[in-house]
C-alpha cells in the first residue's frame, strides 16, 4: 500500500507541476511557435501522470476500502477528477487535431485541468485527512 501511495503522490506532483509549468510557459511566451512544442510535450507527460493517478487510486481504493466505506468527500473528489480527466482528454484530442482556435482552447483547458486537479487534492485531504 505504501508503494501505491508513493506512486500516487509522485504522479500527482508530476501532473500538477507540469500543468503549472505549462501555464507559466504560456503566460511568458513571446513566440508561441517556440513554446508550443515544449507545452505539447509537458501536456503529454502530465496526461501520462493522470493515467498513473487513476490506476494507483483505483488500486488503493480496492485494497483499502469497500464502496460503502469510502467517505462522502471521496465521491465529491471523484466527480472533480472526472471533470479533470474530461478536460485533459479534450486537450489531448486538440493537440492531435489542431484547429485555428487550438491555442485559446488549450489555454482554457490547461486552466481547468490544473485548477480542478488542485481542488481534487483539497478534497482528498478532506476525505482522508
Amino acid at each position: 500500500m505504501l508503494t501505491l501511495k508513493a506512486l500516487h503522490i509522485l504522479a500527482l506532483a508530476a501532473g500538477l507541476g507540469l500543468g503549472l509549468g505549462n501555464l507559466v510557459i504560456g503566460a511568458m511566451s513571446a513566440d508561441p511557435a517556440i513554446t508550443r512544442p515544449i507545452q505539447k510535450r509537458l501536456s503529454r507527460v502530465a496526461f501520462a501522470a493522470l493515467i498513473v493517478l487513476w490506476i494507483t487510486g483505483i488500486w488503493m481504493a480496492v485494497i483499502a476500502y469497500t464502496l460503502s466505506t469510502l467517505p462522502f468527500w471521496f465521491w465529491v473528489k471523484i466527480l472533480v477528477v472526472l471533470a479533470t480527466t474530461a478536460a485533459a482528454v479534450t486537450a489531448q484530442v486538440a493537440l492531435f487535431r489542431p484547429g485555428p482556435d487550438t491555442p485559446a482552447r488549450l489555454k482554457r483547458l490547461t486552466h481547468i485541468v490544473t485548477g480542478s486537479a488542485a481542488l481534487a487534492v483539497i478534497l482528498a485531504v478532506i476525505a482522508f485527512g
